[in-house]
């Protein structure tokens, strides 16, 4: 098994020169989307920096990243089960290598309804992309990176209760990170429209209804089952109440308004 996740999309969704990266993080943080406060969980989304970096860095520097994080992601590629946990000892990005913590991936290993394999996570880049932001915001971050499929939601209730126990075990905080863009392809207008639905159901804190109006008006949130999975854990954990933080789409940067994809983020306290 390999044990060094090397980066895949480093020079293509972010620049693969250290200084420049670090730089561009830098400044994608500089100023948060809110007041940093302590948080059960995360969502930001995971395009190209130059589309979603602010929304993703201002997030992050909006909640204090704990010694360790658990990122949950759409599953992109084949391999794995439908909740894959990676068993890399470590993950290399531009900025230096992110230590995966073998404590919580054991205690992460043993929830029911969670398998390891390291196969969709090799060229997937939900994850990488997020890697360098907690680099910069907490230099010693562990991680346990776990991959998510279409789940349904009896079994992403009874996964995020493992999870929370596994989350408890540790003797260090834990951030929950969920990693997700929201609707694919459609017109400016029709985007923003679709993902304000899904964001209602965010912000409600309403898991089971995040899934079905996504399923029920075809919004292509590529991580609601990943984002469902990390609102369950921290609703486990003794969260109360979700802040969406902003919403914006690939149209504002690029210009073409005709089809575009939108980014979120929120936080969950």
């Amino acid at each position: 098994m390999d044990t060094i996740r090397h980066p895949a999309v480093a020079g293509r969704f972010y620049t693969a020169v250290p200084a420049r990266l670090r730089a561009e993080v830098e400044g994608y943080c500089a100023q948060p989307a809110a007041s940093r406060t302590r948080a059960y969980g995360v969502m930001v989304p995971h395009a190209g920096y130059m589309y979603s970096g602010r929304v993703c860095g201002r997030a992050l520097a909006s909640v204090e990243i704990p010694p360790l994080c658990i990122i949950l992601h759409t599953k992109h590629h084949l391999g794995g089960g439908a909740l894959s946990l990676a068993q890399f000892e470590r993950w290399e990005t531009p900025l230096g290598a992110v230590a995966a913590d073998p404590v919580l991936q054991a205690a992460l290993a043993a929830v029911p309804g969670i398998n390891t394999s390291n196969l969709p996570h090799f060229v997937e880049h939900a994850a990488e992309v997020v890697l360098p932001f907690l680099q910069v915001l907490n230099p010693k971050v562990r991680i346990a990176v776990i991959s998510v499929m279409t789940t349904p939601h009896e079994l992403i209730q009874r996964t995020a209760a493992g999870i929370a126990a596994a989350v408890l075990a540790q003797k260090q905080d834990v951030l929950v990170v969920a990693s997700s863009d929201m609707n694919h392809y459609a017109d400016q207008v029709e985007t923003m429209r679709k993902d304000e639905l899904a964001l209602d159901k965010l912000a409600a804190f309403d898991a089971p209804g995040l899934l079905q109006v996504c399923n029920a008006h075809d919004i292509t949130m590529c991580g609601v089952h990943a984002t469902a999975l990390m609102l369950e854990t921290c609703r486990e954990l003794g969260a109360t109440r979700v802040e969406v933080l902003e919403h914006t789409n690939s149209g504002e940067v690029s210009g073409e308004t005709g089809q575009v994809v939108g980014y979120a983020s929120a936080r969950v306290l």
